[in-house]
């Protein structure tokens, strides 16, 4: 069972961010899992996180992706969810 508490899926709002957010929402929602997915469109908390290419994944407050559209297999495994 994963342990994250938390994933951020950080952009401005661009079409390649708001796909990340589904995905990542997708795979979540898919394997049950009671975990916090929020959708940040914070200039500052991009800078505070030193994301200098969006769309970026933050898990637990730990940049894991940045610049690409996760692919669902990416989150599972970030997740340490099998398949």
């Amino acid at each position: 069972m994963s342990s994250v508490k938390r994933i951020e899926v950080l952009g401005p709002g661009c079409p390649r961010c708001e796909q990340a957010y589904r995905v990542v929402r997708q795979v979540v929602e898919d394997a049950g899992l009671e975990v916090e997915v929020r959708k940040v469109d914070s200039i500052d908390r991009m800078v505070e996180m030193g994301i200098l290419a969006t769309p970026a994944v933050v898990v637990d407050g730990r940049v894991r992706v940045a610049g690409r559209v996760p692919e669902a297999g990416l989150v599972r495994e970030l997740l340490g969810i099998a398949g």
